[in-house]
């Protein structure tokens, strides 16, 4: 199988082979081709499409409208869009987000009508039975980032261009829609998709703090480096300490919790005290024994969350202590209690760092 970039002779003949038979009706076991991608033809044969079909560029398709949630979610990931665009945009490409039914509702392409790109706009849906075999199509199927070049489409209209998609997870843990990138297949797609996986985080952090807003979100990350950055896994809390909701990021650093399925609590996490640490975070261990760095988001959040890893915050080891204790105090509104047990203080620890504050 290509490595993401350009196809070899040999496995872009094995493609060949394997589609023509495919079209024939014939069986295809080849383990250089991986099996979404034989399933994907297979269901693109059925659904009636010739390979010779040109689909994509056509005047004859349904226009499909957003809703309010899809417009939430393209004003959201719209900055992202653009940012992908200023990377990698140009005459013969396009840059766009998909819903989970493989519907374009946000999109960036070139001004050229006769560019085959040109046509994936928004309200446009690009599901196998309407273009054959694409990577949004494999994306939001086999729910993980896909690739394809040139013949790996089904249709032979893509058969110069590659795609790169990758999932994007809403704040519940459900699968809310697809960034794609299609271009040229001579261009190293391995950057575009390290360019996708790293954006659909940010979409992904964005998305979660705007679904949380009324709770506490905490930071998280093995690297106190990283916390203030869109690698931290993002967990929200309500005012018991009940866990509701994790980020993508977040799960994999909880595995094997299942924070949506099982009910826990911040004290079901944990097994120390928190202890203040470098780049004003708190410095804790999971009971699985990892040792974790927490931050309760403030109001620099959403620039934090949605840029990628820089220099930590400036200011003293105390000053940033102390600021974190107060912006857990305000997203508590003023309960001492509750503050002193999601910072996991005691509530006279708690009222001797605020007093300090309040004296200096």
């Amino acid at each position: 199988m290509h490595q993401n970039e350009a196809l070899g002779d040999c496995y872009r003949m094995r493609v060949l082979a394997a589609k023509h038979a495919i079209v024939n009706g014939v069986p295809v076991s080849d383990p250089t081709i991986a099996p979404y991608l034989l399933a994907s033809w297979q269901r693109s044969h059925d659904f009636g499409l010739k390979r010779s079909d040109r689909l994509l560029a056509g005047p004859d398709y349904p226009q499909f409208i957003i809703d309010d949630a899809d417009r939430e979610f393209a004003a959201i990931v719209g900055h992202e869009i653009d940012a992908i665009w200023e990377s990698f945009g140009g005459e013969h490409w396009a840059a766009y987000c998909t819903n989970a039914r493989s519907i374009i509702i946000r999109a960036r392409h070139g001004a050229n009508p006769a560019s085959r790109s040109f046509a994936l706009h928004v309200g446009r849906r690009i599901e196998e039975r309407d273009v054959g075999t694409t990577a949004p199509a494999c994306a939001l199927r086999e729910q993980m980032p896909v690739t394809l070049v040139g013949p790996e489409h089904y249709l032979d209209e893509f058969a110069d261009m590659f795609c790169c998609a990758v999932p994007v997870w809403g704040p519940w843990g459900t699968l809310v829609g697809v960034l794609n990138v299609t271009g040229s297949e001579t261009f190293k797609s391995r950057l575009v998709e390290h360019k996708l996986q790293s954006t659909a985080m940010k979409t992904e952090n964005r998305l979660f703090l705007a679904a949380h807003q009324p709770n506490t979100v905490f930071k998280i990350h093995y690297d106190a480096a990283f916390i203030d950055t869109h690698l931290a896994g993002l967990i929200a809390v309500n005012a018991y300490g009940d866990v509701l909701a994790a980020t993508r990021n977040g799960l994999q650093m909880l595995d094997p919790i299942d924070v949506f399925n099982t009910r826990c609590n911040l004290a079901d996490l944990f097994a120390d005290g928190f202890v203040v640490t470098q780049g004003y975070c708190l410095k804790t261990r999971l009971r699985t024994g990892v040792v974790f760095y927490t931050k309760a988001c403030g109001v620099d959040t959403q620039n934090s969350l949605t840029q990628d890893p820089a220099v930590g915050e400036s200011g003293s080891m105390r000053d940033r202590a102390a600021q974190h204790v107060l912006d857990v105090v305000r997203q508590c509104g003023g309960n001492i209690s509750q503050a002193a047990k999601v910072l996991g203080l005691s509530r006279t620890t708690l009222y001797r760092v605020l007093k300090h504050r309040v004296d200096r």
